[in-house]
């Protein structure tokens, strides 16, 4: 009986002794969070479509901040193609500068560069050729069931578009797509007192576009040069009947916009596992002309486009 009220008491101390020493060990880990300076950010596309087009700046903030980036509303921008002629943009509001559409439309086969004067200092991106885009050839869907974790089965259409891609290898591709569909309400309001919430119609044909954010899609010709691509785009859950109006866009991008979008999606789709890729530095096209080891952050492109509506 001793021997067993013993080997009890032994158990309970021992708890007792490791959790004190378990909780004496752990400290708590504030991680010193090193505060990096403020970047240059440019969010910039020209393309073969109309003006005007749209150059957004402004000023990173620190990983610890819990702001937005800073926008730079004192900079002069401009746009020089390769002869020289010189497109200004005009600053509209938050850092957001267009250009003027009555004198400025860029064409398939010229060269442009992008320059920022701010701050006492010149920005230039590298010249960038605005190439030809592909048409899209044909859009069409695919429907396929699949089975969700919880065991049901799901319908859905899965959206693809063909093009051609010309013969030679060196063609970078970028696709976006929106879903635009019919609005009859255009203004709410909520009271707070009886808790109901108004709707008042339109005055006019009003349209919603719904962009699928957080997607990179972009690929390289490697493997299909000059051949025909049928590439999924999206995939629509089959739960209504209504019609569904789509709207893709193909961009032609160069090599320096590819590798920026590549490197982004790369570091996007990290998932903290050891085989992911070491974050890194997200190459630019845009350096400072007399400090190019001023990291400067996104990118200017210069693309040709080419849009198709699908129902």
């Amino acid at each position: 009986m001793n021997s067993i009220i013993n080997w009890t008491f032994f158990r309970v101390f021992l708890s007792f002794a490791l959790y004190f020493f378990a909780s004496a060990c752990v400290e708590p880990f504030i991680p010193e969070l090193t505060t990096t300076s403020e970047r240059l950010t440019v969010e910039a596309l020209i393309s073969n479509d109309p003006g005007p087009y749209k150059v957004i700046l402004s000023l990173s903030e620190p990983y610890s901040s819990p702001d937005n980036n800073l926008p730079i509303e004192t900079a002069q921008v401009s746009v020089k193609d390769q002869n020289g002629a010189l497109f200004s943009f005009k600053h509209d509001n938050r850092g957001v500068y267009y250009s003027d559409s009555t004198s400025f439309n860029a064409k398939t086969g010229h060269i442009y560069t992008l320059i920022i004067r701010w701050n006492g200092k010149e920005y230039q991106s590298s010249p960038e050729l605005l190439k030809e885009a592909p048409g899209i050839d044909t859009a069409y869907t695919r429907y396929v069931e699949k089975t969700l974790l919880n065991g049901i089965t799901r319908g859905e259409f899965e959206v693809y578009l063909s093009t051609k891609d010309p013969v030679g290898k060196g063609d970078f591709y970028k696709w976006d797509h929106a879903h635009i569909n019919k609005t009859d309400f255009c203004a709410f309001t909520y009271d707070g007192e009886t808790r109901v919430r108004y709707r008042f119609p339109c005055c006019s044909p009003c349209w919603n576009v719904v962009k699928k954010r957080g997607v990179i899609d972009i690929s390289a010709d490697t493997y299909f040069d000059g051949n025909t691509v049928n590439r999924v785009i999206t995939s629509i859950p089959y739960d209504d009947d209504t019609p569904y109006f789509m709207v893709f866009d193909q961009y032609a991008i160069s090599k320096n916009t590819y590798t920026f979008w590549k490197s982004v999606r790369t570091q996007v789709n990290n998932t903290g596992g050891i085989f992911d890729n070491p974050q890194a530095t997200i190459p630019s096209n845009i350096y400072n002309t007399k400090d190019t080891s001023e990291l400067v952050l996104g990118v200017f492109s210069a693309a040709g486009h080419k849009s198709r509506g699908f129902y």
